[in-house]
């Protein structure tokens, strides 16, 4: 299974938006990390961006929008559901409303606070 590693600005409006979209708290956390876990063993982890040194790779991008050219794939039960909650509380980071796609699946675009392009579909 994979595991996706988020390099984020400000950790803790991340796992509020993670945990808003994800639907469930973090299953572990600390001041520079936080992991959501799924049932099929994937993990997302969030990193504060504070923690790179000054010649990693993502260092030079820390201040822009993140996560350009990937488009990050959230399954989840009920679409609508998780599309009405975002749109109650973070309407300005719907990209693209309910849409139901030619494979039979539907599905709605979130920008997170950084910049990361978020697919969550059924």
């Amino acid at each position: 299974m994979l595991h996706t590693e988020l390099f984020v600005h400000k950790l803790a409006a991340s796992i509020i938006f993670y945990r808003c979209l994800i639907g469930k708290g973090c299953a572990d956390y600390d001041e520079k990390r936080a992991v959501f876990k799924d049932e099929g063993g994937g993990a997302l982890l969030l990193t504060d961006e504070a923690v790179l040194s000054k010649n990693h790779y993502f260092n030079a991008m820390a201040e822009s929008r993140k996560g350009k050219g990937v488009e990050l794939i959230l399954p989840v039960n009920d679409v609508e559901m998780v599309f009405n909650k975002i749109h109650r509380i973070y309407p300005e980071c719907i990209e693209s409303e309910i849409t139901a796609q030619p494979r039979g699946k539907i599905d709605f675009r979130v920008v997170d606070p950084d910049g990361y392009y978020v697919r969550v579909t059924t």
